[in-house]
């Protein structure tokens, strides 16, 4: 039986193995978890609810457990597993059981057309069926559960093909689910490489969610296309960190910094472009070398620990080639762009860049590492258009004393959520949409538009007047033309007294009664 090693980043040893799935197996799976669903779907919301409620309290008490996993599968310091990876789960689940019955009641619509008078009609959100996740490995957990959660209080299946990086913490997480009264077919983990998250979705998912590259992304894309399933694709981003020059210089310091070095740098929603207005820029250069030079690289097993490995050989490689060749290019190199070799295999010093040419991959591409380059422009207009010059449009922030400016710059932004003096803290907001534009996918996850995502929108109405006849069926001969036109005049006429004037007329084509 084939198995996927866990690896532990700071060592580059395995601590564990994981039967993996068979490609040829999901055909099975995946009528499990259809059975699964037609049961589920039938449960009253309120069991779904203490299922989700339950699980909640099982990840509370195992919080602990969970943060050392992660850090052991991706690295990063245990406080940050605890506090962005396990405690925003925490939230979901929170947020998720307390929205659902709102969000998923059915909601009334009344046309507000003269000539639709009385209809009446709702919009219900049903289940879509068996919903796929494929999630990476950089947050294990609130990525998938952002996405599970709601799915399965909609009455949804839901397989999960986590990165074979991070399976572990993934199964992990699932079995606190069943423990807390999820049916096992109902939620199934499938381990393995990208050959099993292609057998997933030729297996014919109702829906697939991705987290990931953009190049993989494209793929999951074209696949689900052909089998005509629909796809929420979260890939990735080169945010925007803009600082005016009347920003707070140490509160932008510092959040540039955990901006861009939270989780390695390895966050699809880091600072990773800084862009600052030029009366700020030395002092913000130089407050900045000042401050990272203070980080602590080390495993992240270890207190006291800021930043932890990259998350493979692979990865790290690939860093290296975006540095080099924008070193080439002519930017400058002032703090660290070193590996680490005597602390582990893939540690590397956090790195800030000056005079980076914009053609450079630092500015360019996505760089999934410790990596700052840091750029000065003249003015707020020219910050939004180098900004918006991107084919990413995750996230971005920007940093000012005057938040009414900065609200108005944000919305100049192209990117699927802004922040004011803050970044990244939106993803771990439940009730916020997490999404990009342009490259950086299509769909939502979290809060209400995420509910929306995981359910089929069906709308069902009645005809309260069905002893009426109705003035667009059949029927078209000539004399009733001028009240066919009378009733379009009734309905829509943008003064008063003609619409007065056409009620005859449209009064007469209720009457006709001619049998088609």
């Amino acid at each position: 039986m084939r198995t996927i090693p866990a690896i532990d980043p700071a060592t580059g040893t395995a601590f564990a193995e994981t039967p993996a799935t068979a490609p040829e197996e999901l055909p099975g799976i995946l009528a499990r978890a259809r059975a699964a669903q037609r049961v589920w779907a039938g449960t009253p919301l309120a069991h779904r609810k203490r299922v989700v409620e339950q699980f909640q309290q099982q990840l509370y008490h195992a919080r602990q457990e969970l943060a050392g996993l992660i850090t052991r599968e991706t690295g990063k310091p245990v406080v940050e597993a605890l506090l962005t990876d396990v405690a925003v789960t925490l939230d979901l689940a929170r947020y998720s059981r307390g929205a659902a019955a709102r969000l998923l009641r059915p909601r009334r619509i009344r046309p507000g057309n003269p000539a639709l008078l009385g209809k009446r009609g709702w919009l219900h959100w049903d289940p879509l069926g068996v919903v796929a996740i494929i999630s990476p490995w950089n947050y294990p957990l609130l990525l998938p559960f952002g996405e599970l959660l709601p799915a399965l209080l909609a009455g949804n299946a839901v397989l999960i093909k986590p990165s074979e990086y991070t399976t572990r913490t993934l199964l992990r997480g699932v079995e606190l689910l069943h423990a807390a009264g999820c049916p096992t077919d109902l939620c199934q983990v499938l381990a393995g490489d990208g050959r099993v998250g292609a057998a997933l979705i030729e297996a014919g998912p109702d829906k697939v969610f991705f987290t990931g590259s953009v190049s993989t992304g494209r793929r999951v894309a074209v696949a689900a296309a052909e089998r005509m399933i629909p796809v929420n694709l979260e890939l990735g981003g080169s945010d925007p960190f803009l600082v005016l020059a009347d920003a707070d210089l140490d509160r932008a310091v510092s959040g540039a910094i955990w901006a861009r070095f939270t989780n390695g740098g390895q966050t699809c929603v880091a600072a990773k472009r800084i862009i600052v207005e030029r009366p700020l820029y030395q002092p913000f250069v130089q407050r900045l070398l000042e401050r990272v030079g203070m980080l602590v690289l080390g495993p992240g097993s270890q207190p006291g620990v800021d930043l932890g490995p990259i998350i493979r050989e692979s990865q790290l490689v690939e860093l290296e080639r975006q540095l080099a060749a924008s070193v080439a290019l002519g930017a400058k190199i002032r703090l660290g762009g070193r590996r680490r070799p005597d602390l582990g295999p893939t540690f590397f010093e956090p790195t800030v860049l000056t005079d980076v040419p914009l053609d450079a991959p630092v500015w360019r591409e996505e760089t999934f590492g410790p990596l700052m380059p840091v750029v000065a422009v003249d003015n707020v207009d020219a910050a939004v258009r180098l900004a918006n010059d991107s084919s990413f449009g995750l996230s971005a922030s920007v940093w000012t004393r005057d938040r009414k400016r900065g609200r108005s710059v944000a919305r100049r932004l192209q990117a699927g959520a802004v922040l004011v003096n803050d970044a990244t803290c939106h993803v771990g907001t439940a009730e916020v949409p997490h999404g990009g534009e342009k490259a950086s996918g299509l769909g939502r996850s979290h809060g209400e538009l995420g509910f929306q995502e995981v359910c089929r929108p069906r709308f069902v109405g009645t005809d309260l007047l069905d002893g009426i006849r109705k003035p667009w069926w059949f029927g078209y001969d000539a004399a009733s033309m001028g009240d066919r036109d009378a009733f379009l005049r009734f309905a829509f006429a943008p003064r008063w007294w003609e619409r007065l004037g056409a009620i005859r007329g449209a009064l007469r084509l209720l009457r006709n009664r001619r049998p088609i």
